[in-house]
């Protein structure tokens, strides 16, 4: 027997660097890695290893329910 999946849109999750905005537009789900700048939401250049843990995590959220207004803020130093 096959199962049906119904879809309702398209799964999204926002990293972003300002969380107060972002918990005002309400995206589904968020991430905001703490203290980084506008324009390095996922760290710092020429880094693949902390940029694959940033997208890592965002891909987790994936697999979980909206959250609207929450955003998610982890360390990465």
């Amino acid at each position: 027997m096959q199962r049906s999946i119904e879809l309702v849109g398209i799964p999204t999750v926002l990293v972003t660097v300002e969380p107060e905005e972002t918990a005002q537009a309400r995206p589904p789900r968020a991430l905001c890695p703490r203290d980084f700048v506008a324009g390095h939401s996922l760290g710092r250049p020429n880094d693949p290893a902390l940029q694959k843990r940033i997208l890592s995590d965002a891909f987790a959220l994936l697999g979980g329910p909206p959250r609207p207004g929450e955003v998610i803020e982890k360390d990465y130093g």
